[in-house]
């Protein structure tokens, strides 16, 4: 192995260390800022870049209109307002005190 391919595979573990293996929890947002934060269900392995985190929000969490979900780490819990972002994704979904909510959000380290 020559060092510039040490040196890459050395950052690329250094990045997958600090990002998709450090995801504590998924924040629920809405318009005025964070609804309610959540741990993983579970977390799959799918590659040695590839990660899939199970997220879900029974009948009485999240409910009103969500304007996004982030990812947070870097010692992130539920308590709103701590820890790093790592991703967010934008959206527009209404959750009513009658829906349950299933979310599979798939994080990938491209080198």
């Amino acid at each position: 192995m020559s060092v510039k391919d040490g040196a890459r595979t050395l950052i690329l573990a250094s990045t997958i260390a600090t990002s998709i293996d450090n995801i504590d929890v998924m924040s629920v947002k809405t318009i005025s800022g964070e609804l309610i934060r959540i741990v993983p269900q579970d977390v799959t392995v799918i590659s040695s870049v590839e990660r899939k985190y199970t997220f879900y929000l029974t009948e009485t969490e999240g409910n009103g209109d969500i304007a996004a979900l982030s990812l947070y780490g870097n010692g992130a819990t539920v308590t709103l307002g701590n820890g790093t972002e790592m991703a967010t994704q934008a959206l527009g979904i209404t959750k009513t005190n009658t829906q349950s909510l299933l979310i599979y959000w798939t994080t990938k380290v491209v080198a």
